[in-house]
């Protein structure tokens, strides 16, 4: 997510929900207009507009924004995977993104892994096709998240919900006229959090949702996910005009195709990023991170 467009197609993965755990995003701040204070005139005239109408609107926007933004960043990614809290440096590029670990549990590799790291890296490099159907499959995935998102205002009922600063949070509930297709639009009939946007610029800034129920796919037979999950997502402004997710969380538990059980725990964060060249190449990728991990 960004801003006068937002996320491009070769940042989109990381934005991008999963079939089994929906993406959406969120913030859990919220703070009351001071008791007598005159709010600014675009918020009464906001409050007067119909939520549902806001929402969409808003969301309109936010889905073209992120079709027009091509933009390239190096960013770092905390990650915790398998009990461990892994730290990253991502290089975008016009073939792919190259990610390198530089930390696990706050520790600096040592020199053996960091010598695993340059191996799997130039094996990347080394076979582009590869990462050219990498690029394709986020892509899919960034196209499949917005569809999901071009379908939130018809999925939901909103309700205003208060400010927090310039934003304006509102509730959402299922819809219950909303007919939903397919497994991931199947979970909104089971889904009310709330969501965070900015009018000023028409984005969006955060989702919160939890399952309010079970969530049985094929009448159950091809698995469920339990009442009770969560998922959030935050985006910022990353530069002027530009709009970036900075924290995803998800929390879902399960059974898949019988047997397999779900336990999804997925905690994300993103930092410090910085424009790169459009035409950026993986091997530019592959020095940059490099770069990164030895401080230089």
């Amino acid at each position: 997510m960004r801003s006068n467009g937002p996320p491009g197609n070769n940042s989109q993965a990381r934005k991008t929900a999963t079939i089994s755990v929906p993406s959406v995003i969120a913030l859990f701040a919220f703070s009351l207009w001071p008791l007598g204070a005159q709010p600014p005139a675009w918020k009464v005239d906001q409050q007067k507009e119909d939520p549902n109408s806001f929402v969409r609107d808003i969301l309109g926007h936010e889905v073209e924004a992120q079709l027009q933004d091509k933009a390239l960043w190096s960013y770092r990614e905390l990650k915790v995977e398998a009990g461990k809290q892994k730290l990253l440096v991502v290089y975008q590029t016009k073939d792919g993104e190259i990610d390198r670990l530089i930390a696990v549990n706050g520790q600096p590799l040592g020199q053996a892994e960091a010598q695993e790291e340059d191996h799997r890296i130039a094996k990347l490099v080394s076979h582009p096709r590869q990462m050219r159907l990498e690029q394709k499959k986020k892509t899919e995935d960034g196209e499949h998240a917005r569809n999901l998102l071009k379908m939130f205002p018809d999925a939901f009922q909103f309700e205003y919900d208060g400010e927090q600063g310039d934003l304006v949070k509102l509730k959402f509930t299922p819809n219950p006229r909303f007919h939903a297709e397919g497994h991931p639009a199947q979970v909104f009939h089971h889904m009310e959090g709330t969501l965070l946007l900015n009018p000023s610029q028409k984005r969006l800034v955060a989702i919160d949702g939890k399952l309010i129920s079970e969530v049985k796919f094929g009448g159950g037979l091809l698995g469920h996910l339990d009442r009770g999950g969560i998922f959030s997502v935050k985006q910022e402004e990353v530069s002027q005009g530009y709009w970036e997710v900075t924290r995803m969380h998800v929390e879902m538990k399960g059974k898949a195709l019988f047997f397999k059980t779900i336990g999804a725990h997925d905690e994300e964060s993103y930092s410090d990023f910085k424009r790169v060249p459009d035409n950026a190449s993986l091997q530019q990728g592959a020095e940059a991170v490099r770069k990164n991990a030895s401080g230089k």
